[in-house]
């Protein structure tokens, strides 16, 4: 049966499955007459165009917030502030606008990573010149290697898209943060009377300038009302905090005092700066030292329970200068919250500049060039079929692997891979990928696990477990870093907490890659069991089929793709900004108290490790499964995909007898690999539309 006639142009013919030999003049025509308008949209040309579009409405969302702000807001130190208010508020816009910045960058570097790939695919004259010097190029999987073989203007604008991503990754995030209002406060003890006697009636003892002021503005927040009642468990939970957001100056009610009429100073809550613990040693320099037992020699969250027990039973008591006093409530002045959600100018620059680089390059590309690459091995076998490289003639057995493994200066031996013999094994899927490889990914897991490890290391040479209990991306005393030499700019700390981003983007790209290799040979060890059409990344004819988007099947890229949204986010959750404002108990501001460090969430890092291990033990498990055939794996090696397309080569006959020249079109028609019935004692392996057998195991193959 022949290849039938469609009966529209868009309907695809019909092959008689029991006889795979097409009508070839039909395909003369070069299949169907479809526009140019359906070839453009079909094809990667507007896959580069939808890639340049969405840089530039990104870009375009950039300048406008840029130019939004500029307008709006006064800069300070190069920050600018979008909101401030309470710290629920700010924390639930910095989520939404995060949420947005993740969604812009993940469409910024798929755009990116898609354009990269389509300037490291080799054209077939990049192939033949490869080819020509006895070396190959990879097809369809991003590489490295053939970098060195592209032309120039290719390879530059390769690395400028490779540079504009480093900045993505590490500043994009925190151009939109937000900062946090803390504040010092004094704690008195005596009677719940305070405010009703006049002031000069009061005996507050021997108080410096600093504590008689902070003293008088308690007792005028008495006479004024405003201080409020707090149990004592309620009074522990609200100034047992790292940093106190709502509350400023604090009495606590007791008996244990002379008079009505006596208050004593206990003590003062500065704001917390990590390193104040870091050189003294716990309890000193605790965000809540006063809370702390008098032989406590620990984080004072460690005896939290206990202090909790006590109230509970009545007989909690604070030590003070005069000794210890029974706590029966306490009046609490409150403050507003006061958090701000800022932007940087410098870093939204930045992210302009490399934002505008993409669109530019992604444009060009989409616009100017007319190239046509090779992004699928789909695409390589239907251009060695339409016309066969000579430079891997009769080497149809050729190990893809094997040749991948030659040094990238070094060349391909000219006699070897001539007659192989064929071994009819299935192989397990981690063969397609190279040792190197496999030990890049094994090198970067390895990074990522001791960063992960080093955090944990910290949170576990602490004395307190609160640490343990915290929640996901929240500021506890014990998880801040500590260190005099730890850097305090915004700069500075931001680059760290991005990096394991910039860690996990690059372990991504090789495991997008070596999942991607094992996928294509998978696929092309089922051409020996069932005749298909390729998958060609432009104009797909008659039974070719359209390409994966970057070659990864969905059932694998999907699961990646939302795997790896999960541990960006628990790993900006594990390692993260902390900028802090401190304010006196009478919110006048602090700067000699600010603090900008990172904090660390352990429980956020073993849940990215468990991740991560999850994700190895995934690739593991793939490479543990076998090829469909004992087909000879390709990889991505041009020179094994070339020499596996020679339909009408006979190694028996002499280089004068050949008949080298395929039919026309049977690139479009449904292909199966296998032996050629051949007269004679060599025979030969080939994509082919016309039939072919399993090879023999032993029988050697040219």
């Amino acid at each position: 049966m022949t290849l039938q006639a469609p009966q529209e142009e868009h309907e695809l013919p019909l092959v008689d499955s029991d006889n795979p030999m097409c009508d070839t003049n039909r395909l003369k025509q070069g299949g169907p007459k479809h526009g140019r308008l359906y070839k453009w949209l079909s094809g990667s040309r507007f896959a580069l165009a939808l890639a340049s579009a969405a840089c530039i409405i990104v870009l375009c969302f950039n300048l406008g917030f840029l130019l939004w702000v500029v307008d709006r807001n006064r800069l300070k130190d190069d920050r600018g502030i979008l909101y401030e208010g309470d710290c629920g508020s700010v924390r639930h816009l910095s989520t939404g606008l995060h949420l947005l910045i993740n969604i812009l960058s993940t469409t910024l570097l798929g755009a990116s990573n898609y354009g990269m790939q389509c300037l490291c695919a080799p054209t077939r004259q990049d192939v033949d010149d490869a080819h020509g010097r006895d070396t190959w190029l990879d097809i369809g999987i991003p590489s490295l290697r053939n970098l060195f073989y592209i032309p120039k203007k290719r390879r530059t604008m390769w690395i400028c898209l490779v540079l504009s991503s480093l900045p993505l990754h590490l500043v994009y995030n925190s151009t939109i943060f937000s900062t946090t209002a803390a504040y010092s406060y004094t704690i008195f003890a005596g009677h719940s009377s305070l405010g009703t006697q006049p002031r000069e009636d009061l005996e507050a003892g021997d108080l410096t300038v600093e504590d008689t002021a902070s003293f008088d503005w308690l007792y005028s927040s008495a006479q004024n009302g405003t201080l409020i009642h707090l149990d004592t468990h309620a009074c522990i939970d609200a100034y047992a905090t790292t940093y106190q957001t709502k509350h400023g100056g604090l009495l606590l009610v007791t008996e244990d005092v002379n008079t009505t009429l006596t208050y004593e100073w206990v003590g003062f809550q500065d704001v917390y700066k990590p390193w104040d613990t870091h050189i003294q040693g716990p309890p000193t320099g605790d965000p809540y030292e006063w809370l702390c037992p008098p032989d406590a020699d620990a984080y004072c969250s460690t005896y939290l329970s206990d202090i909790y027990a006590s109230a509970e039973q009545g007989n909690w008591f604070v030590c003070g200068t005069n000794g210890n006093y029974t706590v029966n409530s306490c009046l609490s002045a409150p403050l507003p919250e006061h958090c701000k959600l800022q932007y940087s100018l410098s870093l939204t620059i930045v992210v302009i500049v490399v934002n505008a680089v993409k669109a530019i390059i992604l444009c060009y590309m989409a616009i100017v060039t007319n190239e046509l690459p090779m992004l699928t091995t789909g695409d390589a076998v239907a251009s060695f079929l339409q016309q066969p490289d000579k430079k891997a003639l009769g080497r149809c057995l050729m190990p893809g692997m094997e040749i991948q493994e030659i040094p990238r200066r070094s060349i391909v031996p000219k006699k070897r891979y001539y007659p192989m013999a064929y071994e009819n094994t299935r192989k397990r899927w981690y063969s397609a990928v190279t040792p190197g490889k496999w030990a890049l990914v094994g090198f970067l897991w390895a990074i990522a696990f001791i960063i992960c490890a080093g955090l944990l290391g910290l949170a576990l040479s602490e004395d307190g477990h609160e640490v343990w209990n915290a929640e996901f991306g929240s500021i506890n005393a014990q998880a801040l870093i500590k260190g005099n030499s730890w850097p305090e700019s915004m700069v500075g700390n931001t680059i760290i907490a991005n990096t394991p981003q910039l860690i996990f983007s690059a372990l991504y790209f090789v495991f997008n890659g070596v999942i991607t290799t094992m996928t294509l040979a998978a696929e092309w060890s089922t051409y020996a069991i069932s005749r298909r059409g390729v998958r060609v990344s432009w104009n797909p004819q008659y039974a070719q089929r359209s390409s994966y988007f970057l070659s990864l099947p969905y059932r694998y890229a999907i699961p990646l793709m939302g795997t790896s949204a999960i541990l960006h986010w628990l790993i900006s959750q594990s390692l993260f900004l902390v900028g802090i404002e401190a304010y006196d108990e009478r919110f006048v501001r602090a700067p000699g108290r600010d603090l900008v460090t990172c904090g660390y969430t352990p429980v956020a890092i073993v849940s990215a490790m468990a991740v991560w291990v999850f994700m190895f033990a995934c690739l593991v498990g793939m490479g543990r499964m076998k090829f469909a055939s004992g087909m000879q794996i390709a990889g991505s090696c041009s020179l094994a995909i070339a020499a596996a397309c020679h339909p009408k080569y006979d190694p028996n006959l002499d280089e004068k007898d050949q008949q080298m020249d395929p039919p026309e079109g049977v690139e479009f028609m449904p292909l199966k690999w296998g032996a050629v019935p051949l007269e004679g004692l060599m025979g030969h392996c080939t994509f082919s539309a016309d039939e072919v057998e399993m090879p023999e195991s032993q029988r050697v193959y040219q």
